[in-house]
């Protein structure tokens, strides 16, 4: 049994990881910003212990670090969602970077804690082949990729004197229950949510379609992460299916879900700019570290998105009533 400390643990991959730690019997800590109740963690309420703080001060991580007695920590706390990032470039960095600043301050004072940050698949960029493996060069095309490969760098740093492992993992596009509906599958799946309830128009507004990315479920994720908590070194890992899907194939599998006729409409106001990139994982190094494989679906991966948000709605409606 270990004893682990997730940052952003109330999140979307954080409430995942938690369920599967408590599930194999570890002890799990969170540090959350955010006030009770926490919805997200509802399956796992009483087994996981909250550490209140901020991700940016750097006592409030030492007490969480202190007060869990952690062999572990996963850092997952940050600013998740490309637009938002984008949207607000100084709270990215103080978030994503100083948040990861901090975290590794306070790891740096336990030298038998091990750590595993989430990067992303983003800090690529539009590489020149794929699959691409973890040697490829970095190329962030957006604030959110800048600020991971801005944290990775100071992972990095602590690593090389770390007497414990410290890895790094850079994770595909993830999918699954609790997504954030500033992401594409999530958004499409909260759209068809709303018209099969009656409270939007039978219309799935996108932008383009044309990008394609590597798709994963959160919970393969959260397997991923606790098999990086058993690697006995350091490095930077991929953590991905090898398959490049375009954002049209989820949107068409999500509308095939739907329980009434819905149509597909192109939002101007959606759309980004630049030449739509291609991006698959080559996770092979990963696999042969620690035996991990994906095991969900595509499409199963999508319709539980679709049924999260059916479940959803139909709470915030009856809390209406």
């Amino acid at each position: 049994m270990l004893r682990v400390l997730v940052t952003g643990v109330t999140g979307f991959a954080g409430s995942h990881l938690a369920e599967h730690l408590v599930s194999r019997g570890d002890e799990v800590h969170g540090l959350a910003h955010e006030r009770p109740p926490f919805r997200n963690l509802a399956a796992v309420e009483g087994r996981v212990r909250i550490h209140e703080g901020d991700i940016t001060r750097l006592e409030d991580v030492q007490g969480a670090l202190a007060g869990s007695r952690a062999d572990a920590v996963v850092h997952l706390a940050g600013i998740a969602v490309p637009t938002l990032a984008s949207a607000d470039p100084v709270a990215a960095v103080r978030i994503n970077v100083l948040g990861t600043a901090a975290v590794l301050s306070a790891v740096e004072q336990h030298p038998k804690t091990r750590l595993v940050l989430a990067s992303s698949a983003d800090v690529y960029g539009a590489p020149d082949r794929v699959p691409v493996d973890e040697d490829a060069p970095v190329r962030p095309g957006n604030v959110y990729a800048a600020t991971k490969v801005a944290a990775e760098a100071l992972t990095r740093e602590l690593a090389a004197r770390h007497e414990a492992p410290i890895v790094i993992l850079r994770p595909a596009n993830q999918n699954g229950p609790r997504q954030h509906p500033g992401l594409a599958a999530s958004a499409f799946a909260k759209q068809i949510a709303e018209a099969e309830a009656g409270i939007a128009g039978a219309v799935v507004r996108h932008g383009r379609l044309d990008a394609q990315r590597d798709f994963l479920d959160v919970r393969d994720m959260a397997r991923a992460y606790a098999a990086a908590l058993d690697l006995g070194e350091s490095g930077t890992f991929n953590v991905g299916t090898g398959r490049a899907v375009a954002i049209a194939e989820i949107l068409e599998t999500l509308i095939a879900l739907a329980r009434i006729p819905v149509r597909a409409e192109l939002d101007p106001s959606r759309v980004r700019g630049g030449e739509p990139t291609r991006i698959a994982l080559d996770a092979t190094r990963f696999r042969q570290k620690t035996g991990w494989s994906p095991r969900i679906a595509l499409a199963d991966s999508l319709r539980d998105t679709l049924d999260f948000w059916r479940s959803s709605i139909r709470h915030e409606e009856g809390a209406r009533a």
